[in-house]
């Protein structure tokens, strides 16, 4: 059925059909791309980009954060990690001296790449004319990340071949992870950056490896992404003011188009009317309702139903488990009495048969139930619109 609209309200739709199609278009070409680059940068999903990790510690509740800006301008506490990884860039004299200093404040930095050897005076590992492809390394030496992860695997690109510093992992040799202390800070250099790669996340012993680099949660972990090339900038509403009115003045006018068009030509609908019984009223008069009906023992029944069936589910149990198995996985899982659980399972079982079941001796196994139930955390707690 065709609309019959008059001309003015054709111009309406027009203009926001075109202003629509405008941030549309704004939005597909200022949003930044997915990254694929081929190296390690937080940034990037591709094999060796570093992706995975950067989400990882994120996600396991890990201080990390991408590092955007320069050395120099970092404030960078003693208990702080900073991932150099891949450089793609190559330092200034202000940035060397910004990072000996972060050093000798009690830092950690993790080096790795082609181009790590220019951010700090230690002696670095020698290159290798070509690749040896994925070798697994046995750790050299007692530390924390041989403790966790006594094998590593990865792309060797470069080795130590004397122990200039304390080797970790490696062969006779040749070592390909080597630590260094510079004042009271640490130096952490990568024979090659795949240990941290998407691809090399998953090999044998490197997550371990990893995690035991960055250390406990309390740390502070940088992830380098100013020598990848990305930059922190200045928001473009801050750099052109002009912007702001314009958006300002065309979600004006997108809003008042909408609001004009919908006022006047949407359907009309009966307010929607609030319930004459809320939830507390509810479950009052369904208590009165089994205590007329003297159903004590139905009341133990549905609660001990829906606790069962929602503990099974929860823990992956069959419908048709015993009280036993129940109580037995409950406690596996949670710091509860195995005992005192299966006790009252089996109280409830042959209380809801027991038709003269008193009121009290129902409200004591309900309420048991619940307390379970809370401790279990089995169910949602409600809202205050729910109350």
């Amino acid at each position: 059925m065709p609309l019959n609209l008059s001309p003015q309200d054709r111009r309406l739709i027009f203009v926001a059909g075109a202003l629509f199609l405008v941030c549309t278009l704004l939005a597909i070409f200022l949003s930044p791309p997915e990254s694929s680059a081929q190296f390690a940068t937080s940034y990037s999903s591709a094999s060796e980009g570093a992706k995975a990790a950067y989400l990882l510690l994120q996600e396991s509740g890990y201080g990390v954060e991408r590092c955007s800006r320069r050395p120099a301008e970092l404030n960078n506490p003693p208990n702080t990690v900073l991932i150099l990884a891949d450089p793609q860039e190559i330092p200034d004299e202000t940035d060397k001296a910004a990072l000996s200093r972060f050093l000798s404040n009690g830092g950690t930095l993790v080096l790795a790449g082609e181009l790590s050897p220019l951010f700090v005076s230690e002696i670095a590992p020698v290159p290798s004319p070509v690749s040896l492809g994925w070798k697994t390394f046995a750790a050299q030496a007692p530390s924390l990340q041989a403790l966790n992860a006594p094998e590593i695997r990865l792309d060797t690109a470069a080795s130590w071949q004397s122990a200039t510093g304390v080797p970790l992992y490696g062969e006779e040799r040749s070592y390909t992870v080597m630590q260094y202390a510079h004042g009271r800070g640490t130096v952490l250099w990568l024979a090659s950056s795949s240990v941290l790669s998407n691809a090399g996340l998953k090999e044998s012993g490197n997550l371990d490896f990893l995690l035991s680099t960055v250390g406990n949660k309390s740390r502070r972990i940088l992830w380098d992404e100013y020598f990848h090339g990305y930059r922190a900038a200045v928001p473009a509403g801050s750099a052109h003011p002009q912007l702001k009115w314009l958006f300002g003045q065309l979600g004006f006018v997108a809003v008042a188009v909408l609001l004009t068009f919908s006022r006047r030509s949407g359907p009309q609908r009966a307010p929607r009317g609030d319930s004459r019984l809320s939830p507390l009223e509810y479950v009052r008069a369904l208590g009165q309702l089994y205590e007329h009906a003297r159903a004590a023992n139905v009341a133990v029944d549905v609660a001990y139903e829906r606790f069962r069936y929602t503990a099974e589910k929860r823990l992956g149990l069959r419908p048709s488990a015993t009280s036993a198995e129940l109580a037995q996985a409950v406690a596996d899982r949670w710091p509860v009495d195995r005992e005192d659980l299966r006790s009252l399972l089996e109280s409830c079982e042959s209380a809801r048969f027991f038709e003269d079941l008193s009121q009290k001796e129902a409200l004591v196994l309900v309420q048991r139930l619940h307390n379970y139930s809370v401790v279990l955390k089995l169910f949602p707690e409600p809202t205050k619109e729910g109350r």
